[in-house]
């Protein structure tokens, strides 16, 4: 680990600062191209075990700045079925590909921003997803967050589909992938992806947060509504055509 070269921790630094821009400002974390991008250095396990406890970090600041905006009605139905889905990840890890774990949760991620960009020729495929159904999406989002970490667009898609305001959905999202990340852990530490080596490395790249963290809240702050969502639902379309790239180059 003391091996890793400047351009390492120069590419690192800049995915941790994206992350705490994305998450804090727009509830969208690049931990679908931040481990690919650390994987270009070390292994992709390695790099995951570098980035959980850095996102742990930036997700304790939104749980304080949008303690107020987070929905409890929606995190009730959401959290019980990410911890049934991180449980499934962990028992399979390993068992599954998780190229196809990917391609599977880009394909979800494209259905939802399609059904956006196209409710105003087909309003009927644009309506809003019982809350009840949310379960269904946490248990996609805590599995396919363990096995191939690209856990938001599954919820990221149901929470957009619940036209909630722009806080709201940044709370909601903040607070459920706290509760994610910090179920990711134990696993994480018992397969051996997080070690003092890899903690020593996350702690080199953590003064990168606070200020990520500041630049995502005065932009989201600067955000009309409207505004907000097309983005929401841009980078929901990017994630979903990155995760289907990676799977389908992997599996062939």
């Amino acid at each position: 680990m003391m091996d890793l070269p400047l351009s390492f921790f120069a590419v690192a630094a800049i995915m941790v600062f994206l992350t705490g821009v994305s998450k804090s400002g727009l509830a969208a974390g690049f931990g679908a191209l931040s481990v690919p991008m650390l994987s270009l250095f070390i292994h992709p396990a390695m790099a995951a075990g570098i980035l959980l406890p850095l996102l742990v970090g930036i997700d304790s600041t939104n749980l304080w700045n949008y303690r107020h905006h987070a929905q409890r009605r929606i995190l009730i139905m959401l959290i019980p079925g990410a911890m049934v889905g991180i449980a499934l990840g962990a028992l399979t890890f390993g068992k599954i590909d998780p190229s196809w774990v990917r391609l599977l949760v880009g394909c979800i991620a494209l259905w939802f921003a399609g059904a956006y960009y196209l409710s105003p020729i087909l309003p009927k495929i644009g309506g809003i997803i019982p809350l009840k159904y949310g379960v269904l999406f946490a248990i996609v989002s805590g599995f396919t967050s363990h096995l191939a970490h690209a856990g938001a667009p599954p919820v990221r898609a149901f929470l957009l589909n619940q036209r909630l305001q722009k806080s709201e959905y940044v709370g909601t999202m903040g607070f459920l992938f706290a509760w994610i990340n910090l179920m990711k852990l134990p696993p994480y530490l018992y397969f051996g992806q997080i070690t003092w080596q890899t903690g020593y490395v996350s702690m080199l790249l953590a003064p990168m947060i606070p200020l990520g963290v500041f630049i995502g809240l005065k932009v989201h702050k600067s955000l009309p509504q409207e505004l907000f969502i097309k983005i929401a639902y841009f980078l929901l379309t990017f994630a979903g055509l990155k995760l289907i790239y990676d799977g389908i180059t992997q599996v062939m």
